[in-house]
């Protein structure tokens, strides 16, 4: 079940959207403010586990072809 959360802030609009994408993860929301999107998802275990650390991965990709810069291209 898709939930969409909204609140004004800074003069624009945050919207908080979860239950549409990532189903298969612990939890997952996308969230829009003025022009920008971040997908993020999160996955637990209940398994305790004896790491000394708490692993965490964070992946980032910017699209630059989104802003009309594609690599290689003639202009």
């Amino acid at each position: 079940m898709k939930q969409v959360f909204t609140k004004e802030f800074a003069g624009r609009t945050l919207v908080v959207e979860q239950g549409e994408l990532g189903k298969q993860a612990d939890g997952a929301v996308l969230v829009r403010f003025a022009d920008t999107v971040a997908w993020c998802v999160a996955q637990g275990s209940s398994k305790p586990t004896s790491l000394g650390f708490f692993p965490l991965l964070v992946l980032y990709t910017e699209k630059m072809y989104a802003a009309g810069k594609i690599p290689g291209g003639f202009f």
